[in-house]
């Protein structure tokens, strides 16, 4: 959201004291008077409401964790009953540009010694203004880490680089958003309830984390293990797939509440979310664009329809346009140098940029920027002239002029940067809607990114037979719904798979089927090795919670007390062989062999079944020896 709407929704935040300590007052909704001294509920994990299960926690909260702001929000469980909408958000102060934001900066600040000194604005402050340019060489600085998730090698050792290039490992970087989040809610919690901090927090809460739909299960795992390394009990977590969390946020809304609608006019002919509509959701963050479409189905439950997809077209994609652009006026590598000489002015700049990139409307004559001393330093330096006659000497004044302190980016060179980017969103959802011959009659826009002026214009210029909607606040929309889903954890029915899963064996090998290269001998058989046992296929529509055939694997030797099956992925539907073009290594599946004398391990399987029962994957195993499930684990992350 702009400055200027964030100024008029101010009296609406509640207030956040400065300093390093994260504190934040809560809205009265939370924890109002009305409750009288805090009471451990002790009630059942679900209740029955219509046809879906509602969990019980005490409080929900979800931790969205975007690649440029994070923040969380909660729900009470007798205030969700009362109103699933009673959600409270909170402000966060930034003392750089001065304003109330609905979100903190996702950036960690970890000491010399590797230690975690403050997260968000808190971090961003300290870093900029406290600490000397010797001292910053010493201390890390991370900022827009998340995309490092996005079809990456995930692993346990996966490195992050800082500001200024200095390594840490990414889980370290995660771990410490997640536990800075969670520390300062769980604070002012204990402050604002009496007698909250008399017995274990952890047991009345029931965590959320939000990513993208287009992560696969390594990333997932990825946050989860962030996730208990911050603290949180894996049986109190659930991971959200934002676009879901956003749509279940958005079907609860009264139509008034989606912008461009004209509550008298259009409101009684608005079907988006009744039962049997179809509408697709296009969550616009700032590292990544995901994109899925959903059927309302009798009862309120949503059905997926198709795939999740999307691609790295987020917002930040702009910055790195706008980093060219500058290069390009002045000279390639200025702003590189700017990074590592002046990151603090770099890191004002590019803020300044974000707010104006937001906020710009296809009407404006200009937008202007404030440019540190620093950044105009470095330029005269590089060109060895003004930057202002170097702009009159290429003859770029019809695109953007320099004037003492300030950046002048005129509206058609300002457009352009924002356009390529937004086309490219475009193009994908044309090319969702024809390809999976949607019928749908209206677009969601969610995320940061969808408070864009020319984005929200270019959307309904480009699908004129099509509602555009965005909520009032689009950049609170996953957020918000991913307590929706922590609360309705089964309001998702069925979901349409994005990859065909299976597991590696051997068959007995038949030459009429198998090349030469994957004949393998063992004892007096011969097999075929790398064969991909498909599992769940890709484009399938899945129930969730419903068991996918199950599939034997037997045990190589006596003494076996786990059996390790290699887990792999493909976008292809029919995969013959694990080694094909495109299939893809995922991990370990870890199934525990319980000693038993009934019957030998010669001959004793277990019947393994993968099913989905949420967003992540889970797998049962069942043991021919005793027709009993046995214990599972997935290690995909190492």
């Amino acid at each position: 959201m702009g400055n200027k709407a964030v100024k008029q929704a101010k009296s609406k935040l509640p207030r956040r004291r400065s300093g390093t300590e994260n504190s934040t007052n809560y809205e009265s909704t939370v924890v109002g008077s009305e409750h009288g001294p805090y009471d451990r509920l002790q009630i059942a994990q679900y209740e029955e409401i219509g046809l879906l299960k509602v969990r019980h926690d005490l409080f929900v909260v979800a931790l969205d964790i975007g690649t440029s702001s994070s923040g969380y929000a909660i729900s009470r469980y007798d205030a969700y009953k009362r109103d699933p909408l009673q959600i409270s958000t909170f402000g966060w102060n930034s003392r750089t540009d001065g304003f109330q934001h609905f979100k903190t900066l996702s950036a960690v600040l970890l000491t010399p010694d590797g230690e975690r000194h403050s997260i968000g604005y808190d971090a961003e402050y300290y870093y900029i203004n406290t600490l000397q340019e010797a001292e910053r060489e010493k201390w890390f600085y991370f900022q827009n880490f998340k995309m490092r998730l996005y079809d990456q090698k995930i692993s346990r050792d996966l490195m992050l680089h800082d500001v200024k290039g200095k390594p840490q490992k990414a889980l370290k970087i995660f771990s410490c958003i997640i536990q800075g989040l969670r520390e300062d809610f769980t604070a002012r919690l204990t402050d604002q309830i009496p007698n909250f901090g008399a017995g274990p927090v952890d047991h009345d809460i029931h965590w959320v984390i939000t990513v993208p739909a287009i992560w696969d299960e390594k990333a997932k795992q990825f946050m989860r293990v962030a996730a208990k390394e911050a603290g949180i009990l894996s049986d109190k977590l659930s991971i959200a797939l934002e676009p879901e969390a956003a749509a279940l946020y958005c079907r609860y809304l009264p139509v008034e509440k989606l912008l461009g609608v004209a509550k008298d006019e259009e409101a009684p002919k608005l079907k988006t979310f009744c039962p049997g509509a179809e509408y697709l959701i296009v969550d616009l963050g700032g590292g990544t664009v995901d994109i899925t479409a959903h059927r309302i189905l009798p009862g309120g439950a949503l059905q997926e329809i198709m795939a999740a997809s999307g691609g790295s077209w987020g917002s930040l994609a702009i910055n790195e346009e706008f980093l060219k652009f500058v290069g390009e006026l002045t000279e390639p590598s200025i702003m590189q140098t700017v990074k590592e000489t002046h990151p603090d002015d770099f890191l004002s700049f590019m803020s300044a940029f974000e707010n104006k990139k937001r906020t710009f409307s296809k009407d404006d004559e200009r937008i202007i920027l404030q440019v540190p001393q620093s950044i105009r330093d470095v330029m005269c330096e590089k060109l060895g002239k003004s930057v202002e006659s170097h702009i009159e000497e290429i003859e770029r004044t019809q695109d953007v002029k320099f004037q003492r302190d300030k950046m002048y980016i005129y509206n058609e060179a300002f457009t352009k940067l924002l356009k390529e980017t937004i086309d490219k969103i475009i193009l994908h959802v044309i090319e969702v809607i024809e390809s999976g011959k949607l019928k749908i009659d209206s677009i969601v826009l969610v995320g940061g990114f969808a408070e864009c002026d020319l984005l929200k214009y270019t959307f309904r210029t480009s699908f004129p037979d099509k509602r555009i909607l965005v909520p009032e606040d689009p950049v609170l929309a996953v957020l918000k719904g991913a307590v929706l889903c922590g609360r309705n954890p089964q309001v998702l029915q069925s979901r349409v798979c994005r990859y065909t899963y299976g597991i590696s064996t051997t068959v007995d090998f038949d030459e009429k089927k198998f090349p030469s290269d994957k004949k393998i001998r063992l004892g007096d058989r011969i097999l075929a090795r790398d064969i991909f046992n498909i599992h769940i296929k890709a484009h399938e529509t899945v129930r969730i919670g419903q068991k996918g055939k199950p599939k034997k694997y037997y045990l190589n030797r006596d003494d076996q007390n786990q059996l390790d099956l290699e887990i792999y992925a493909t976008k292809s539907t029919n995969p013959v062989f694990t080694t094909d073009n495109g299939v893809v290594f995922m991990g370990i599946l870890v199934i525990n062999v319980p000693k038993s004398e009934a019957q030998d391990n010669a001959s004793r399987y277990f019947s393994v079944s993968f099913l989905l029962d949420g967003t992540e994957m889970e797998v049962e195993a069942i043991d021919s020896a005793t027709n009993k499930s046995t214990g599972v684990k997935f290690d995909f992350i190492g």
